[in-house]
């Protein structure tokens, strides 16, 4: 079984205002770091993540290896956008390497 496009441009969406919505000041701090090609992992709450939006959470639980990489694209374009809306810092990088895990634990990002 494969996404079709319709459900990858819903999963990116949805995942996207998630992380928007739910780790901002995590991927602040991130964005603050001062190497800009370092690994960054974002870890989310599947159950928070799921409670948003069951759907989402069928695709991950069924295809995790077509549903992460959607994942660390929408992580990537909520970080352009959060850089985008905040005041200009000049402590404020894009990260070449930004990941998505997907935990039962609550810490943020490490």
């Amino acid at each position: 079984m494969w996404l079709n496009s319709e459900q990858v441009a819903l999963t990116s969406l949805m995942f996207e205002t998630y992380v928007t919505e739910h780790h901002r000041s995590d991927i602040l701090q991130i964005l603050q770091e001062p190497d800009e090609d370092a690994h960054y992992s974002l870890v989310v709450n599947a159950m928070t993540l799921f409670e948003a939006n069951m759907e989402v959470g069928e695709y991950f639980n069924g295809l995790p290896s077509q549903v992460l990489p959607i994942f660390d694209e929408a992580l990537h374009a909520a970080a352009l956008a959060i850089s985008r809306s905040e005041p200009p810092q000049s402590s404020f990088r894009l990260k070449r390497n930004l990941h998505v895990r997907i935990s039962g634990k609550t810490t943020a990002y490490g």
